[in-house]
């Protein structure tokens, strides 16, 4: 098989002024059939499932359109970013299997078409200045998310479609070498459909809650906090719907503020399950995964430049560096 295609690559980006900017690209992208989906013979290597190839098979077109607004104002702190991006595959390979009565699956593949993914991001920024020390940034992002996908069960075509949408709040107060105060959070809502009555529509919610916290103590101690509430009310049972994770770390500063001893408490509250759930085009899985529970750990960091005072001010151009 021989296969050629256009594929376009294109881009265009104004700017109104020195604060905002807008972008719109549009690209066409083709991906060929893989050979073990082209070639025809019949693989028995797992006699539960024979795999035969599909010579037939036409390469894949994806459609991907973009476009971002962003206005932000360095010296307020406040701005505006949207996102929007919408992709479009034709000619989509995908597995097709059919299972006989003893339970054995053959499975080919085949092109579809009307898979599409739809999705954007809108985020608001608005800082507050208290006095001279003090200020308060606010946030509010939202992520729609839409996707359709073509799939076969037991050699029926059917299309699934997954809605879901993640409203953010955050604020964060700072009071200049003192503490920092940052809570967010993000509510998650998902809903799967199906055109085939095999399978039942499912929608589910969670919930996190996130917060970082930083205090600055006198004579170079610094005590920082980084909590985390998570709450998954529609996981199955026997799952841990809920979880505190908690970080704590206390950290020294010595050898002139170019030395830090650092200790920190990892998983404070011994409750990091990582349960979570995911939806797919053809199932919905609750998965709790084996991660590195509560720990301690104590360590040193040394930061040195051998450019001496010029080295400060260029990472103090590029707003990297900071110095209480």
């Amino acid at each position: 098989r021989d296969f050629e295609d256009l594929e376009l690559r294109s881009r265009l980006r104004y700017r109104f002024n020195p604060k905002s900017s807008f972008s719109l690209g549009y690209y066409l992208n083709n991906n060929p059939p893989q050979l073990r989906q082209l070639q025809a013979f019949r693989n028995v290597t797992n006699p539960l499932n024979t795999v035969v190839g599909n010579p037939n098979l036409e390469p894949e077109n994806n459609h991907r359109v973009y476009m971002n607004y962003n206005s932000f104002d360095f010296q307020k702190g406040s701005g505006f970013y949207g996102y929007l991006s919408a992709n479009f595959d034709n000619n989509k390979v995908v597995s097709k299997t059919i299972i006989d009565e003893n339970l054995v699956r053959e499975t080919t593949y085949d092109n579809v078409n009307g898979a599409y993914r739809l999705n954007g991001y809108i985020s608001v920024n608005k800082k507050v200045k208290l006095d001279s020390i003090r200020s308060v940034d606010f946030n509010l992002g939202v992520g729609p998310n839409i996707s359709r996908n073509v799939n076969f069960n037991n050699g029926v075509q059917y299309s699934s479609t997954n809605n879901s949408i993640s409203p953010r709040l955050g604020m964060r107060f700072v009071w200049k070498d003192v503490m920092e105060f940052n809570p967010r959070y993000r509510l998650s809502y998902t809903k799967n459909t199906f055109d085939i009555e095999r399978f039942q529509n499912q929608e589910f919610v969670s919930h996190s809650l996130d917060l970082n916290t930083a205090t600055f103590l006198p004579k170079g101690f610094e005590w920082r906090n980084d909590i985390n509430f998570s709450y998954n009310p529609n996981i199955a049972d026997g799952f841990q719907k809920s979880a505190w994770f908690w970080n704590t770390t206390l950290a020294y500063s010595v050898l002139k503020d170019k030395g830090t001893v650092t200790l920190k408490a990892y998983d404070l509250l011994n409750q990091n399950t990582n349960a979570r759930r995911i939806a797919t085009s053809n199932y919905i899985e609750d998965s709790v995964s084996t991660v590195l529970q509560q720990y301690f750990m104590l360590s040193f960091s040394w930061k040195f430049n051998s450019l001496g005072s010029a080295a400060e001010e260029m990472e103090g151009n590029r707003g990297g560096y900071r110095r209480r």
